[in-house]
């Protein structure tokens, strides 16, 4: 079992515990990296690509981003999907915390805040100490297609810098993964400004399947979670619904209620005929009651405004 390295203690720290350093043979930073569960870390393959070919064996050096030089661990490559840009690397030793939530891209509303921080290689005037790390906030933009077949997450942001590959994107709102950084966008003629590409939390976690054991708390989002929960039908009205929302502003919910079947009347016997309206026998003219003795209608119409409705969507994928 991995040994943990440092305080466990949760704060307000704007750098997460389980975030990294990807180090050359010679101690240079070439990237970042977090902790997905003890002992496992993840970031980009390019950034391992080319951190091994400067040395001569298969072991990455890494440390904490928090605090840089102490305690640095080794690491090996245990899978890699290179179309993605996504490594999983097995470590020798753990860091304090781990990342809690991964989400499912599909999943992340439209200029979703996100926030990024990683290693920064920032170029300033001589004599001025170099930058560890950078806060870079931005908005998340969904999805590109590329022709290889390989889909990534797209987010908006000024401020993602060099050395930023392999950081986790986290969703502002609740610190959930939703990808890793692969690489800054650089536009020649203006179009899609300071877009940065993202290797999707969905890749990640078939990279992840068979090789770390996470439990299904552990990633929202995803139907087939829910589904392996008892919750699949659930989870898909909730996606089809979050699709929705963004296209119409205002949803109609029609909620129908069960026929109750009358006392002394074996469920699924026949009714007889409802009397003509007026008569005061017919079905329109005898309330339904439910066990509280409260008046139920047959159907309930209610608008849903686009806010209650992506809350309630969010609580469904989250904790099905």
């Amino acid at each position: 079992m991995a040994r943990p390295l440092g305080g466990g203690v949760k704060n307000t720290h704007p750098v997460p515990d389980y975030v990294g350093r990807i180090l050359s043979s010679s101690g240079v930073p070439q990237g970042t990296c977090f902790q997905l569960a003890p002992g496992y870390l993840v970031t980009a393959w390019h950034v391992v690509q080319g951190t091994l070919a400067l040395g001569d064996d298969e072991v990455l050096t890494v440390d904490r981003l928090r605090d840089p030089g102490a305690d640095r661990i080794t690491a090996r490559v245990l899978a890699e999907d290179r179309k993605a840009d996504l490594a999983l690397l097995a470590a020798d030793a753990a860091f304090p915390g781990s990342a809690r939530l991964l989400r499912g891209s599909r999943s992340v509303a439209y200029s979703e805040p996100v926030t990024v921080v990683g290693h920064a290689l920032m170029y300033e005037a001589a004599g001025t100490p170099p930058v560890v790390w950078v806060e870079a906030l931005g908005e998340w933009q969904g999805e590109v297609r590329r022709t290889d077949d390989v889909t990534l997450g797209r987010f908006h942001s000024r401020d993602v810098l060099p050395g930023m590959s392999g950081a986790p994107v986290r969703q502002r709102s609740d610190d959930s993964v939703v990808g890793v950084v692969s690489a800054r966008y650089n536009t020649a003629d203006g179009w899609l400004a300071n877009s940065v590409w993202a290797g999707r939390a969905d890749d990640l976690r078939t990279l992840c399947a068979g090789r770390v054991d996470l439990d299904a708390s552990r990633w929202a989002g995803f139907p087939a979670t829910a589904a392996a929960a008892g919750g699949g039908a659930a989870a898909a009205v909730a996606e089809d619904m979050l699709r929705k929302r963004r296209d119409d502003p205002v949803i109609e919910v029609r909620t129908e209620s069960a026929p109750v079947p009358a006392p002394g009347r074996e469920p699924g016997e026949p009714v007889a005929p409802a009397a003509p309206a007026g008569t005061g026998t017919g079905a329109a003219d005898m309330p339904v009651t439910g066990g509280s003795g409260e008046s139920v209608s047959d159907a309930v119409v209610e608008e849903v405004t686009q806010g209650a409705l992506e809350r309630v969507t969010r609580w469904i994928l989250d904790y099905l």
